[in-house]
């Protein structure tokens, strides 16, 4: 299954987690009378974010190959043989078959974009790559080839926005200088993506205002991987998993970050999180060994802004016996503990350890940073009890304490569900539709009775069997759950109006009625799930529909709840502010940065003055004109030296990249030629 189905399988569980758990399932005595809880005065949100493929209307990246399809073996008659294709670990073609070869195809297709409702008709793309071959673009619906020169195209989408390129020679000469690094940027965002910017611009604003970004999707985390980056499939194979190492992870170098590869390298995860001020949530592969973990975490240390705390996560619903890291655990937990040990119990215990390499690795300057998080299913009463109770784990004096100790959340669902996806609701459902209004009135209804007489008795619950191990209750996924049911895949009017549902202005009460029952229940972090993805019978997962949607009511729901909620001051994140990301103008201005940095600042074609704000990882370029780069201080407390093309800049004001800016002015007024500072820049860094 791929990523949608995958999803709609976990969710199909959830159901029926509350149809048969709902009140005497688990060990006896799990039926806890809920305390009155302790309501927090500021509920924040977070989401997920959606996974990465060409038919996603997110477009996450400014580098469409980060999200293509695999490589589609053809002839000239056949779109698809099905043979395999020749690649390197980063996913590069290294040759195609050649005379007396036994397989058949001749040429390699990639989907760029295909089938996106956000794609701009007739887009203009630089397309660049290095090493030798023939590359092209498939000229269809008035997709073209502008202009070529070695190792560059520009070319024009189609006129429904679609791009496919084709590869049809290689490595010509045998030398392996095979055609490689392929790069497709819109040509109004080349200059963002040479000042060092990974994401679209429009993506970032959407996801901006979020505390915390879950990438349990872009971490491919329901698949498991072998080192060679292969999805290990069949029951023996799962549980004989390898563990992986550090050197096995996905990497910046990787040609698709999207569906059917390793996942976004952690490189880009931290950008985004240093970038928006969102506090990223990791999930560690179920098969992380200490080696993967303590580079992950090193990493992370050294990279994430200072003021971000941390959410890291052992996979994700392990409870889940539709993924494949429900049976990894279950194998280890037979080797670790007794033949019929059961999986959870394996999964509190490596989780714990987990988080101990974590917080280990941030050291005692960080403490407090780092939050481990347990993962349990919101409708099965008890369960959370096998993998935070047995007495795996040590105290700070050695003695064996329950593994809860090794936890700082307790992560559950909440969506509101249940009431339109399984086949017996279908004809009520369909009852509904011969209602005045279509069926909706009574459809919200349902959806607010589940808020108010299932989710909040489960809140209520979880954040009792949380405070009583010392956690603190957060949601891992939640919002509109309904998906159509199987019965109706094959009609697409039950589909067609779930997705119109959801489109209703009352949305916007039925999010905020379901944030404030978890924020009444105790809850500290409520996690929405999809952020921006395509309704379809599998489900309504997210907030928006397009990147291009300005709002929608659930989206709106999400923004105004984070308005009322703002920032919390009690922990190690308290501005959550987001870089800038600024592209000048015709005129000459003033461009200011951030105090904590990670900007990137671009001038127009006038002559411009950039203010950099005193943070790290800054990008500027000064575009055209005269422009100025003004530093607070005397020219001694900087240093200057050729880097990447330009001129790295450190210092008081910060450590920033410089490119194409004529002189600095520093706070003594002294000004001086940037070229003068560093002269051993290349010459092309630097304008004048």
């Amino acid at each position: 299954m791929g990523i949608i189905q995958h999803i709609a399988a976990s969710r199909l569980i959830v159901i029926l987690g509350l149809g048969l758990c709902s009140v005497a399932c688990g060990p006896a005595g799990s039926a806890v009378e809920p305390r009155p809880p302790a309501r927090r005065a500021v509920l924040p949100i977070g989401t997920n974010l959606d996974g990465l493929a060409y038919w996603n209307p997110g477009l996450a990246m400014i580098d469409l190959m980060k999200s293509s399809s695999g490589w589609l073996p053809q002839t000239a008659t056949e779109y698809d043989t099905g043979e395999p294709v020749a690649l390197d670990r980063a996913g590069w073609v290294m040759r195609l078959p050649g005379p007396g070869s036994p397989l058949r195809y001749t040429s390699a297709l990639l989907n760029v974009i295909h089938d996106n409702p956000a794609a701009e008709p007739g887009a203009r793309y630089v397309v660049t790559y290095a090493g030798q071959g023939t590359l092209d673009v498939v000229g269809v619906g008035g997709s073209t080839t502008v202009s070529r020169t070695p190792g560059r195209m520009v070319v024009r989408a189609s006129d429904t926005g679609s791009l496919y390129l084709r590869l049809s020679a290689t490595d010509p000469a045998g030398r392996g200088d095979y055609l490689r690094d392929i790069q497709v940027v819109r040509e109004a965002d080349v200059a963002l993506q040479a000042a060092g910017l990974t994401f679209n611009p429009a993506f970032l604003e959407k996801v901006a205002p979020f505390a915390v970004l879950r990438f349990m999707d872009w971490m491919a985390t329901n698949v498991l991987f072998d080192a060679a980056g292969r999805a290990i499939e069949g029951d023996a194979a799962i549980r004989a998993a390898p563990w992986l190492r550090w050197a096995d992870r996905a990497v910046p170098t990787d040609r698709r970050w999207g569906d059917g590869g390793r996942g976004v390298p952690v490189e880009a995860m931290v950008e985004i999180a240093n970038r928006t001020g969102a506090e990223p949530w990791f999930n560690m592969p179920i098969n992380a060994s200490d080696d993967y973990v303590r580079g992950f975490a090193t990493y992370v240390r050294d990279h994430l802004r200072p003021d971000l705390a941390v959410h890291v996560e052992l996979s994700n619903e392990v409870w889940n016996r539709m993924f494949p890291q429900a049976l990894f655990a279950e194998a280890k937990a037979r080797v670790r503990f007794s033949p019929d040990a059961k999986w959870m119990r394996w999964y509190g215990l490596r989780g714990a350890q987990v988080g101990a390499i974590w917080k280990t690795a941030f050291g005692p300057a960080g403490r407090g940073r780092v939050r481990m998080t347990y993962n349990t299913q919101f409708g099965w009463k008890g369960l959370e009890a096998d993998g935070l109770d047995a007495p795996d784990w040590q105290d700070a004096a050695g003695r064996p304490a329950p593994t809860s100790a090794g936890y700082d959340d307790y992560a559950i669902t909440g969506y509101y569900d249940g009431t339109m996806n399984d086949d017996a609701a279908v004809p009520v459902v369909q009852g509904w539709w011969t209602d005045a209004d279509g069926g909706y009135g009574r459809a919200i209804k349902a959806l607010a009775d589940r808020i108010d007489t299932v989710n909040a008795p489960f809140y209520l619950y979880h954040a009792e069997q949380a405070r009583k191990r010392g956690l603190t209750l957060v949601t891992y996924e939640s919002g509109f759950g309904e998906t159509t049911p199987m019965s109706q895949h094959g009609d697409a009017t039950y589909t067609n109006f779930l997705a119109r549902l959801q489109r209703r202005p009352e949305f916007h009460a039925l999010e905020t009625r379901n944030y404030r029952a978890f924020q009444a229940a105790g809850g500290a972090l409520y996690v929405n799930f999809g952020i921006i993805s395509t309704p379809s019978k599998w489900g309504n997962w997210s907030a928006l529909e397009t990147v291009k949607q300005a709002t929608t009511p659930r989206y709106q729901a999400l923004r105004d709840w984070i308005g009322r909620n703002p920032p919390r001051s009690d922990g190690a994140a308290v501005a959550y502010a987001d870089a800038r990301i600024h592209r000048g103008g015709p005129a000459g201005e003033t461009i200011a940065g951030t105090a904590h940095g990670y900007d990137i600042l671009i001038g127009g074609a006038g002559d411009d003055r950039f203010v950099p704000g005193g943070g790290a990882a800054v990008r500027i370029d000064g575009g055209g004109g005269d422009d100025v780069l003004q530093l607070g201080g005397q020219r001694a407390a900087y240093r200057f030296a050729a880097a990447d093309g330009g001129v790295r800049v450190t210092g008081p004001a910060g450590d920033m990249i410089v490119t194409r800016v004529a002189k600095v002015r520093f706070g003594d007024g002294g000004v001086v030629p940037l070229s003068a500072l560093a002269p051993a820049a290349k010459a092309g860094g630097v304008s004048r």
